[in-house]
């Protein structure tokens, strides 16, 4: 015969010790006992309530409180006309005058018990915590100073500096409580298989489950609280809000070296509506502070990741509409651009408007991907090209060698990788376009039809730059608690006829700059162009290598190449950097004349 498992909430210690006794002699039930008072008592039962007891037992204002919080069936501890007896008995020797306080639980009986037995005691009724105080108060300004009373009475009689005798039960009521408890379990026998049969389903799935009340009280998990777990309650917290409020909702985050994703579902019973969670979980590809992979989703859009400056900038100018509609479609875009740029916010722009925001964006950064890295990428059966419905970032994607870009782009074709999840890429434009950009630019668009966005240098949008540097001043008001109105008139023609040669970047940076050293509503002039001569692009430093003149092109490129991978202390990739060409272009031309 399965136990019936209880959950007791005992208002003081001596109560606990007697559901233990009872519990070492008794076979048919599962006893898990805490003890608490009143509210404490209620919080004790809101953090245990998603263990699926059967029943809840307790005593007095404190079941009363816990029947209002939670919907598991609440069985009152009686107070008997004996247990009220054997305290009045105990304080007939009293000499002082008393009164006997407590909630409605207690003096009903007391009130009989008097009536009958022809006491003459001041009985005083609790409606709440928060007057009991006020009650004991009066009493005592009347001349009391015995309560007989519940815990409730005997905490503020202490605080009052009066004498308490608690009333007690006896082991004969929690007995009856016990046995009533079991009483309603087994009228509703058959309702409680089925949720046992449908628990030991739901958790002997490899994934779990959390069921949230219409209140956003964990009503049901599947999972002890160890230390993992914790970590996982944690991250629900983080996201609960959301979960409440929009249904069908996935986001991912990695934890140590797993990625659980968790998805919510709105159930409606009774018309009240229940959250449910849903956890999976799946192993990493990467550590979790690797930057090749970062996972973002749609509710931490509040954070600095997703809110920042870029975002004003990209509402602004002719692409704004571009952008508005690129992000409704599920075809795959290709966004270009010089670094500064904002590729990477408009990105998640599209993420954050388009049809798979309620699931998680994974951003793969293709300058941090190694060639075993992106093996694992490619082959990998956790990774995030796997999923479905989902937004995927492949950014800087002209980093990838020629051999990565063949498996990527026959890793789409075999498995519908655009079709089954939003792709985006973002590819660096610099001044001189290398004849490996053109081929994937060309490769993306005609191969894959992306569309193409291509953000413009900010020296190309100098209208835009006023609306620009309103919105940000704005910002930095609010983080910096200034009153900046705006620029002066000329240092706003200034500020619109610089190069901006790092585009975005730089202006964000100028702005802030002016913005701490300004102390009146206008930015001046002269701060203006103090700021903006300290950013004047310096001159390309050549190597310090003398050149043969009389070679060819191709062997002066090559010298120079040597020059700066030496200054770089062999760094390909930081020496393709500073050169302005991608690492498969430098790789090419060192294998030409046998450099590697």
């Amino acid at each position: 015969m399965q136990k019936v498992k209880i959950l007791v909430i005992a208002p003081y210690e001596g109560m606990t010790e007697i559901f233990e006794n009872i519990s070492k002699n008794r076979d048919d039930i599962d006893l898990t006992i805490q003890t608490g008072d009143l509210n404490t008592g209620r919080k004790i039962v809101e953090n245990l309530a998603h263990k699926n007891y059967d029943v809840i037992i307790s005593r007095g204002g404190t079941a009363e409180l816990i029947r209002s919080s939670v919907e598991i069936p609440v069985v009152d501890i009686s107070i008997s006309g004996y247990d009220i007896l054997r305290s009045i008995k105990m304080a007939e020797s009293y000499s002082g005058k008393l009164v006997i306080a407590g909630f409605s639980g207690i003096t009903k009986q007391a009130r009989v018990l008097c009536d009958l037995l022809q006491y003459d005691i001041n009985i005083i009724t609790f409606t709440s915590e928060e007057g009991a105080l006020a009650a004991l108060r009066a009493a005592r300004n009347d001349g009391a100073s015995l309560v007989l009373c519940d815990m409730t009475g005997a905490n503020y009689a202490k605080i009052l500096n009066m004498n308490s005798i608690l009333i007690t039960s006896g082991t004969e009521s929690i007995n009856d409580a016990i046995n009533e408890a079991k009483k309603i379990v087994h009228s509703s026998n058959h309702v409680h298989k089925q949720k046992n049969l449908f628990q030991s389903l739901l958790t002997d799935e490899d994934r779990e489950f959390l069921i949230y009340d219409p209140a956003g009280s964990l009503w049901f998990s599947s999972f002890s609280l160890d230390g993992m777990n914790v970590s996982l309650m944690n991250v629900v917290q983080t996201y609960l809000k959301a979960f409440l409020k929009v249904p069908n909702q996935s986001v991912a985050r990695q934890i140590r070296d797993k990625v659980y994703t968790f998805t919510c579902r709105h159930l409606y019973i009774d018309e009240q509506k229940y959250t449910a969670i849903i956890i999976n979980q799946k192993l990493a590809l990467f550590a979790e502070d690797d930057i090749g992979i970062t996972i973002y989703n749609k509710p931490d859009s509040d954070s600095t990741n997703f809110s920042n400056f870029f975002g004003s900038s990209n509402k602004i100018g002719n692409t704004a509409h571009i952008i508005e509609e690129y992000s409704k479609s599920y075809l795959p875009v290709l966004i270009t651009g010089e670094d500064g740029t904002g590729k990477d916010k408009v990105a998640s722009l599209m993420y954050e408007n388009g049809p798979y925001h309620t699931s998680p964006f994974y951003v793969i950064d293709c300058k941090f991907i190694s060639e075993r890295k992106w093996n694992h990428i490619m082959n990998n059966e956790n990774s995030p090209l796997a999923d479905v419905h989902s937004t995927i970032y492949i950014k800087n994607v002209c980093m990838l060698s020629h051999s990565q870009l063949e498996k990527l782009f026959n890793y789409i074709d075999h498995t519908d990788l655009t079709k089954r999840n939003r792709m985006i890429f973002s590819l660096l434009i610099t001044n001189e376009i290398s004849p490996e950009s053109t081929d994937i630019k060309n490769h993306l668009e005609k191969r894959l039809s992306c569309l193409t966005l291509n953000l413009l240098p900010l020296r190309e949008r100098s209208d835009d730059i006023p609306s620009i540097t309103a919105l940000y001043l704005h910002k930095l008001n609010v983080s910096l608690g200034k009153q900046i109105i705006g620029l002066e008139a000329e240092a706003m023609d200034i500020f619109t006829a610089f190069p901006w040669t790092q585009n975005l970047d730089q202006l964000h940076h100028v702005l802030k700059e002016l913005a701490v050293v300004t102390k009146t509503p206008y930015i001046t002039y002269h701060d203006v162009k103090y700021f903006l001569d300290q950013e004047m692009p310096a001159m390309p430093s050549l190597p310090s290598v003398d050149l043969d003149l009389t070679q060819t092109l191709d062997e002066i490129n090559y010298q120079i190449i040597l020059t700066v991978l030496e200054e770089e202390h062999e760094n390909k990739e930081k020496t393709a950097s500073r050169l302005g060409i991608s690492r498969s272009t430098l790789w090419r031309i060192l294998k030409t004349h046998n450099g590697i």
